[in-house]
Formats: C-alpha cells, structure tokens, sequence
C-alpha cells in the first residue's frame, strides 16, 4: 500500500498551507510562564541593588532601554525553557522518517505536532527580533542543522529533516518543506541543501529533495518529492527541471 502511495507522492506537489491540530496552546502559556518569572525577578534584583546608589529619577530616564533589555532576556529563557521542552518530547519518541497516518492517534504524528507548535510558536516571536542573526539562531537551537552564513531572508524553513550548508541563499517567500499532507497520510523525509546552492524567490522545496553544490532552483519554481538538482545547475519550472550548466553554457 505504501508503495503505491510513493508513487502517487512522486507526482504531487501542495504548498505548505495543511493547519495541523492547534491542541498544545497550553504549552505556550507555560513556556511564557516559566520565562517571565526569571527575567522579572533578575530585573527586580538589579533596580534595588542600583537604587542603592543611584537617584531613581536616573533609572527612570533609562526605563526605554530597560524595556528593550528586559524583551531580549525574555526570549533568550523562552528560547532555553523551549530547548528542555524538546529534549524531554525527543527522549520520550525520536523523530522519525516515514509516512504515517494522519491522526493523532498515531505517536509519531502526534510528536511532530507537539514539536511543530513549539518550533512556530519560538520561530514567530523571535522573526520580531530586529538583528538578522535571531532566527537563525532560534532554528540551530531548535535543531535545524543550519550555520550563520546562511541568507534566510523570508523564507519559511519546516520545523524538522533540514540541513542547509554554508553559504546556502533561500530567496524571499522560498518554502523549505521537509514534510506534507497527502489525503489521510502525512510524509516527512530529509531536505539536504548542500554548500553553496541557491533557493530562487517564491519557490518550493519538497520532502526528500537534495540540492547539490552550486545548484540553482529558479524563482517560482518547485521540486518534486525525493527529487536531486545537480551540482553547478540551473534548475526552473513547475515541477522544476535542468535548464543549463553553469560552468559550461
């Protein structure tokens, strides 16, 4: 059955547009719980020990910077406190690739939703962090396999099976998906974007894609599932396909 469903798979492409079960609010509120409560008394501890010595028409004047400081210690214990949260959902059920039922009552799908709430709940406060660096950051600590040099810009990258190289450039509106829904079924399989390649602007990557060094996806364009575009290539079209070599042409 599942081969046949492979197969099926093969030809198909959706955009990440499926609103998975919504049932772990829950786990926010206690993340932002936990965050708040160190962050609020660290600030109380440094307000009395500087009113000590000094006027506190001073530490009034400075309460701007103090708001921008007290936002940024905020979402490093958000970030730290959801870290814990997944080391404790991985050791209870590893992630795993595969097809699966679309169910909760099946673990692995139902894992994957708890983890794919907590990474967009983390993802989505920190995309309002004014320096560039944040989300990648975010995504390394929420265990996608991704370096600095990385240009991100817009791009939305999915929560799980991704390994983006050095000097990858996801253009604006790119979609990096290392899963999706197909009828009563959920697929996940591993992205790899290796060194140097280019994700063109308002195009799509499917699970089980491999893009090779130096390989170009053109903009708008999308990959099939399991898909390779070729080292050193130019890669355009709906599903894409080889256009030209780089080096040679």
């Amino acid at each position: 059955m599942k081969l046949v469903i492979i197969v099926a798979i093969n030809d198909i492409i959706v955009t990440n547009n499926v609103v998975f079960p919504n049932r772990f609010v829950w786990l926010h509120l206690i993340l932002i719980w936990l965050s708040i409560f160190p962050t609020s008394l660290f600030f109380t501890l440094f307000f009395n020990l500087f009113s000590l010595w000094i006027p506190t028409i001073v530490i009034i004047c400075f309460l701007p910077v103090s708001i921008v400081l007290y936002y940024g210690i905020f979402i490093l214990f958000l970030l730290f406190f959801s870290k814990l949260y997944l080391i404790i959902i991985n050791l209870i059920r590893q992630p795993k690739e595969g097809i699966f039922e679309r169910s909760l009552n099946d673990k692995d799908f139902l894992f994957f939703v708890l983890r794919r709430n907590l990474k967009r709940f983390i993802l989505k406060i920190y995309n309002y962090f004014p320096l560039p660096w944040a989300k990648l950051l975010a995504l390394k600590i929420l265990d996608i396999k991704i370096p600095y040099n990385t240009g991100v810009l817009d791009s939305y990258i999915d929560s799980d099976f991704v390994e983006i190289g050095n000097n990858v450039i996801l253009g604006e509106g790119s979609i990096i998906m290392s899963s999706m829904i197909v009828g009563n079924l959920f697929l996940i399989k591993r992205v790899i974007l290796k060194d140097g390649c280019t994700i063109g602007a308002f195009s799509v990557v499917s699970p089980g894609t491999v893009v090779e060094e130096g390989a170009i996806l053109g903009m708008g364009s999308y990959t099939k599932v399991n898909q390779c575009l070729t080292q050193n290539s130019i890669h355009i079209g709906r599903p894409a396909k080889r256009w030209k070599n780089i080096q040679n042409d």
